[in-house]
């Protein structure tokens, strides 16, 4: 097999951009903890033995030791109808509780919480939690809605003769509201599903979407690893629309266009100490194509047609993966136009299957700033040829961009 990179102009090499890692150590009796359990400033503290740790209190560009998201969803349930033959599904919609730590020494722990309100505690729940890498993550269904909840209180007791860690966090909420859209002006159910730590965390909080395709939600606030914004038309009609490193640290309001093509895996990154210079990774895959394995006619690729499109991404990245032009992209840094200077098509192996990531440059006009959070959008369009017929396949995603 001979794969051949498509590319414009001799390419640069990308370097992966490093995580914010902010942690300040003080010096006990800086922080005290009144008889509430909340600390008295506007940071978190964590109580580690004899030490006293704080930690900024801007949620999403920090990793302190303990974080709390509280979610109270809009909705007891939301029902989703679909564009083909298929039962109608109800899903019950659950407030959560999460609880993520960071730098705890490895080992396993009794994890004991507070949801409170002032000095009243709404509610409290216990669970067993393994620290690993100094990691840990927790998701407590709640009985009921907390509206009123202004902050957690924890404790972390070591069952292996270790450390014990507690303290409190506030709870704060962004406005994250809305529209969802389909491109050819139809409508399928639709939904979100935002992850606060990426896939590899079992904690994510589905936002409804209403049949006219509003949303309203108050999340916590924070940087939100990945958004999936998704519909019973998934590879039948329509693919999803991703969000990346999506900024809900404060209100937002967005609109979200579904198409045909989906942005999957989208990055973001300058090099550090060169030119402002900024490189955009995604890998685009296009529903036309897929289609192309659906033999029996009934819009949907399963069971041996499924093998047969596998077999295929076997030999070449560019299966269900359109051949695009940097003509057929367009880019958008805080809602202003970019010049694509650099466009290349690179071959992304999983160890069985090719599919295709495409990067970019673009020299930014204006130069973002350093240390703020900054959005990419992009859109991408492709003619492909279903069954004789030619057909524009089109995708939008965006990704934050945090300028190193």
């Amino acid at each position: 097999m001979s794969i051949q990179p498509f590319r414009t102009t001799g390419a640069r090499f990308p370097s992966k951009a490093a995580g914010l890692r902010l942690l300040l150590l003080v010096l006990a009796g800086l922080l005290t903890i009144d008889s509430t359990g909340y600390a008295q400033a506007e940071g978190q503290a964590d109580v580690v033995s004899n030490r006293t740790v704080t930690a900024s209190p801007l949620a999403g560009f920090h990793h302190s030791l303990v974080e709390a998201l509280l979610y109270n969803p809009s909705l007891e349930e939301v029902t989703s109808k679909y564009p083909y033959k298929a039962e109608t599904t109800t899903r019950k919609l659950e407030p959560t509780l999460i609880l993520t730590g960071m730098g705890i020494e490895d080992g396993n722990y009794a994890l004991h919480c507070r949801i409170q309100s002032g000095r009243k505690t709404l509610y409290q729940g216990a669970a067993d939690v393994s620290v690993v890498n100094g990691l840990f993550e927790n998701v407590f269904s709640l009985p009921k809605k907390y509206p009123e909840a202004d902050g957690v209180a924890y404790e972390l007791k070591s069952k292996n003769n270790g450390a014990s860690v507690h303290g409190s966090v506030p709870l704060r909420w962004s406005r994250f509201q809305g529209r969802v859209r389909y491109l050819d002006g139809g409508w399928r159910s639709a939904y979100i599903n935002l992850r606060p730590n990426g896939f590899a965390s079992a904690a994510s909080l589905y936002v409804p979407v209403a049949d006219d395709g509003r949303f309203d939600a108050l999340l916590p606030s924070r940087i939100y690893s990945v958004i999936n914004v998704n519909g019973t038309g998934y590879s039948y009609d329509a693919m999803e629309r991703w969000a990346w490193d999506y900024d809900l640290t404060r209100d937002r309001e967005d609109e979200f266009m579904i198409g045909r093509t989906e942005l999957y895996g989208i990055h973001a990154f300058n090099l550090r100490g060169g030119a402002p210079t900024v490189f955009v990774s995604f890998r685009p895959t296009a529903l036309s194509r897929i289609l192309q394995f659906d033999e029996d006619g009934d819009s949907r690729t399963t069971g041996e047609e499924r093998k047969k499109m596998e077999e295929a991404m076997k030999l070449s990245p560019t299966v269900i993966g359109p051949v695009l032009q940097a003509s057929d992209v367009r880019v958008w840094l805080n809602g202003k136009e970019q010049k694509i200077e650099q466009f290349n098509l690179i071959p992304e192996y999983n160890g069985t299957i090719w599919q295709v990531i495409y990067l970019l440059q673009f020299y930014p006009e204006p130069r973002p700033a350093f240390r703020v959070w900054h959005e990419i959008k992009l859109e991408v369009r492709s003619k492909e040829t279903l069954r004789g017929k030619e057909i524009e396949d089109y995708g939008q995603g965006s990704v934050g961009f945090y300028r190193q």
